[in-house]
């Protein structure tokens, strides 16, 4: 191969003996200079500003100190670079007023089975299906009395409508509804048994997504001991011998979706934290 400067061939290192730079040499850039026009008569001022400009080697600047707090102006606390809020009153800078974190919830804070139902019905509002459910049972006794020929259909009517008010009173109330004791819950809990949680969990075929045990030897240590807890879904474990403290473990499986806890040694001061804690979660107890 021949040098493309000189045209002699090229040893074995391809470095021209005759034409190579010497590697030690430091390479020395000269600075560029700018040319300056000669002075025309009229135009001193700018001629001077020109030259000045000419004669300046470089332009220096110094670097933007970047600020990693602000002040919040409720309490003075310090509100670090990219948090929405102040984290001791919750005071928002942008909105000029505390920041409530239910105001993006578009469940306005529901729990449990109230929020199951939200989700499953339309504009999330369930009260309007419950209160038609109950004027189409009333309407469909009414009915059956009024064409009843004998009087044993009116007894039983009677007996319906006096069996309906008295679950209304005692079963049918807020907090047999919440804690899953109800007719609804039961039904919700029922149906998803047979058809494998498909509707609660978004991967009910998943490996331990699903955990089932009635009774048994399942225990507070097993919940501790699971190596994926971000994974179980559904935990249907009535009877068991988890208490309070796999209560407290449960607090750390954020994709908890349903949890049958029924006819356990738990107390519901520990069920309720664990609602607040995760909402979406629908508890039998």
């Amino acid at each position: 191969m021949l040098c493309s400067n000189c045209q002699r061939p090229l040893p074995e290192s391809m470095v021209c003996e005759y034409c190579a730079v010497d590697v030690g040499e430091e390479l020395t850039l000269a600075p560029v200079e700018t040319p300056v026009s000669p002075p025309t008569a009229g135009n001193s001022h700018l001629d001077a500003a020109t030259a000045s400009l000419g004669n300046t080697q470089g332009v220096h600047l110094a670097p933007v100190e970047e600020v990693s707090t602000s002040r919040c102006r409720k309490c003075q606390a310090d509100i670090p670079v990219g948090r929405l809020q102040c984290a001791a009153c919750g005071y928002n800078p942008q909105l000029a007023r505390e920041f409530d974190p239910l105001e993006l919830d578009e469940f306005e804070g529901a729990m449990g089975f109230e929020r199951f139902l939200m989700r499953h019905t339309s504009n999330n509002d369930p009260n309007n299906l419950v209160l038609w459910l109950r004027v189409f049972l009333v309407f469909v006794l009414a009915v059956y009395m009024v064409t009843a020929q004998d009087f044993t259909s009116i007894v039983i009517s009677v007996l319906i409508g006096c069996s309906y008010v008295f679950y209304l009173s005692t079963l049918g109330r807020p907090a047999n509804f919440h804690s899953g004791r109800s007719v609804v819950p039961r039904v919700i809990l029922l149906v998803n048994r047979l058809n494998g949680w498909s509707s609660i969990a978004r991967n009910p075929k998943k490996e331990g997504a699903i955990i089932t045990s009635r009774g048994g030897q399942f225990s507070d240590d097993f919940l501790a001991a699971l190596e994926t807890p971000d994974v179980v879904e559904v935990l249907d474990i009535p009877g068991t011998m988890v208490t309070d403290t796999g209560i407290l473990y449960l607090q750390t499986f954020p994709g908890l979706k349903a949890l049958v806890i029924q006819n356990c040694d738990v107390s519901n001061e520990a069920i309720d934290t664990l609602q607040q804690r995760n909402k979406a979660l629908v508890i039998w107890r």
